[in-house]
């Protein structure tokens, strides 16, 4: 079995990044993927060690926090890298969650 390198896998999702503002102490990514969900992924005090929660971005450009998916109806915490990696891939694999513009 191929074992996965987390960290060049977390390199994979860089391109569904979103730009951030730098936290004082530890890590915070946010992912935003094209079938509108998306991740907010933190290492910080006080935060369930590694942890990562589901966002939605049908509504809010900035992303809602979604407990309402397959993958978790809560945050997941203390997580292994390898774990979050296959957190985002099960989101990016999601149906998409896009609003369709209603026709009159």
């Amino acid at each position: 079995m191929t074992e996965i390198n987390p960290i060049t896998k977390l390199n994979e999702f860089s391109k569904y990044e979103i730009p951030k503002s730098r936290m004082t102490v530890g890590l915070q990514n946010k992912y935003r993927f094209p079938n509108d969900y998306g991740a907010s992924l933190i290492y910080a005090p006080g935060s369930y060690g590694l942890e990562l929660a589901v966002l939605n971005f049908s509504v809010n450009p900035e992303g809602d926090l979604e407990y309402n998916t397959p993958i978790t109806n809560d945050v997941l915490g203390y997580l292994t890298w390898e774990q979050a990696v296959e957190a985002l891939i099960k989101i990016k694999e999601l149906p998409s969650n896009k609003m369709e513009d209603e026709q009159c």
